[in-house]
């Protein structure tokens, strides 16, 4: 199992001093790219997700809403339900205010990046983005505007998910998997590290792989489907998300089969899907931690912002990078169920870069000037 970063609880006044630090970071004023300085009342923060009724993209809201409360600066959020040109439209419309934009995203696909971080990069803001990017494009391609790309080993998270989902139903019997959105990268790296796990159980057999669009009803109705069709072959369900999990799990409540046919998640370790590991439901998840997510990017350009940090200065691993992660089981879920204290996760970003366990892109290290 990988190191396990796990948020314990803080004093609440040493929480509160590097909050109040922060937030004079802020108001004595914020350089620019050309050295200027800017006043913390014309800095805004831009949190960007498709949907507030995903519960992973919610507590990313709510982390970016603890560490924007905590320096002092305004927060928008941008839901842009899954729609690439409205993603783009609404960042636009917040550009052309004039207000300096820290931007945390997660963008729809790949090929969204780049006019992204470019609408940034031009406006004289900052961003982070995370999860999705063309493989050939990189931060440091763009410019200073574009501080940091983050992601999480998705490979992996397919790999040890499906391996649990194999082992759970005795390496025997059929599966059905459950897809993201087939443009997203860590959609594809999920479903490729699926592959290989359930591999190592030869008497398993994938019947069927569908996407669901990370969206929690089309998984349910997408299941439905596939249950009605495969009948007593399916022994259990991957998806690459705890939504899409708890869709397809739905439509196994509905055929009296909750706990029979095992439902693995490869990520997002949400409360609800917690829940349903401890009372047997689903096998797995991991914790791509949603609360650090929607901070750790906010902090990033807050420091940039503040000369606190400067992106030339970064190295291409603090620019590029793997955030750390672990799987969950029924033999380590309860110790994920209780949410952090907004001041926990303001702590856990104080140093964003804190929980880097590798490179995206080796080989881009090696040409690091």
């Amino acid at each position: 199992m990988p190191h396990t970063h796990h948020v314990r609880p803080l004093r609440r006044c040493a929480t509160l001093v590097v909050a109040a630090a922060l937030g004079a970071a802020a108001l004595v004023g914020c350089g620019s790219q050309d050295g200027s300085t800017t006043g913390a009342d014309d800095l805004l923060m831009v949190s960007e997700v498709r949907s507030l009724t995903n519960p992973y993209e919610a507590a990313w809201v709510e982390g970016s809403k603890a560490y924007a409360e905590s320096v002092g600066v305004d927060l928008k959020v941008i839901v842009y339900g899954g729609d690439s040109q409205n993603a783009l439209s609404q960042l636009q419309s917040v550009l052309a205010t004039g207000k300096k934009v820290l931007l945390n995203i997660n963008p729809n696909t790949s090929a969204d990046t780049p006019a992204i971080v470019r609408a940034v990069q031009n406006s004289g803001g900052c961003a982070v983005t995370q999860w999705s990017k063309p493989a050939d494009l990189h931060p440091w391609d763009v410019g200073d505007g574009w501080a940091s790309y983050v992601s999480y080993d998705g490979v992996k998270e397919g790999a040890d998910t499906g391996d649990v989902l194999g082992a759970s139903i005795g390496g025997q019997g059929g599966v059905i998997a459950i897809q993201g959105l087939l443009a997203n990268d860590i959609s594809k790296t999920r479903y490729q590290g699926f592959t290989e796990g359930i591999a190592r159980h030869p008497g398993v057999v994938v019947l069927d792989n569908q996407p669901a669009d990370f969206d929690r009803n089309k998984a349910y109705t997408t299941t439905q489907t596939l249950l009605n069709k495969y009948g007593d072959k399916v022994n259990g369900i991957w998806a690459a998300t705890d939504s899409m999990a708890l869709g397809a799990l739905q439509a196994v409540r509905e055929k009296g089969k909750a706990g029979q046919i095992k439902v693995a998640s490869a990520a997002d370790a949400t409360p609800e899907g917690l829940e349903a590991i401890e009372a047997g439901e689903m096998v797995s998840t991991y914790t791509t931690d949603p609360y650090f997510n929607g901070a750790m990017g906010l902090a990033i350009c807050h420091q940039v912002a503040t000369g606190q940090l400067k992106v030339s200065d970064l190295s291409r691993l603090q620019r590029e990078f793997y955030v750390d992660q672990t799987l969950i089981t029924s033999d380590n879920a309860a110790r994920y169920l209780e949410r952090p204290t907004d001041e926990e996760i303001v702590e856990s970003v104080r140093d964003p870069f804190s929980r880097i366990v590798g490179p995206i892109d080796p080989d881009s290290l090696s040409n690091e000037e």
